[in-house]
């Protein structure tokens, strides 16, 4: 089965993990970004529902014009949550990895963060070593930085996604994932579900 950690497009191939904003009758992640902050508020409510996977996408983002001490009041505010309810955390993190792994450091969580579109190739041992787990977008289709260090990254702390994307699906980047990880895809499928069966416990895969 193909896992898609993280998207905004629901394309129906294999397990989808959507980011909503309200309750779903298929897998979801329930959070409040930082770019979302002026226009939700967080509903505890939705993220008790059954289908409820995850917290996310939520944490910190200094390319946009909230102030970053009011984006970490809320990013710990539901981080909270995701203790309280044993979920894992999917996170958005643009510019500020150095609050980020700080955050993670003085909480130190129980629950798995995981860092959605990863990119920043130069921190991958660092959050390796935090204990982050990374999820690569389509990027890896095109990004000659990320496809190298795709080798470097662990197979027990890697997922796939598509975000966003509206011109690409998560097949192609579980093809490519193989192919650049020099193993047979069946072989990726089956390590992306065992992480997946690792940190969503929440969810039995069929």
């Amino acid at each position: 089965m193909l896992i898609n950690l993280h998207t905004h497009q629901k394309k129906e191939f294999g397990l989808e993990i959507m980011h909503a904003k309200e309750v779903l009758t298929s897998p979801f992640s329930y959070g409040i970004a930082p770019f979302e902050v002026n226009q939700f508020l967080f509903n505890e409510t939705i993220c008790t529902h059954k289908n409820c996977l995850a917290i996310g996408e939520i944490g910190l983002d200094k390319t946009i014009q909230t102030d970053i001490n009011k984006q970490i009041k809320d990013f710990k505010s539901q981080l909270i949550y995701a203790e309280k309810l044993n979920l894992p955390v999917i996170i958005h993190c643009i510019k500020a990895y150095n609050e980020l792994i700080e955050i993670k450091r003085s909480l130190k969580p129980k629950q798995p963060w995981i860092i959605h579109g990863f990119r920043k190739t130069n921190l991958t041992t660092i959050l390796i070593n935090e204990g982050f787990y990374l999820s690569i977008g389509t990027a890896i289709l095109h990004d000659k930085k990320l496809q190298s260090t795709l080798k470097s990254i662990p197979k027990d702390r890697l997922f796939l996604e598509t975000d966003n994307d509206l011109n690409h699906n998560i097949e192609e980047v579980y093809q490519q994932v193989a192919s650049l990880k020099e193993i047979s895809l069946l072989d990726l499928k089956n390590i992306i579900s065992n992480n997946f069966k690792t940190v969503f416990k929440k969810w039995e895969i069929g």
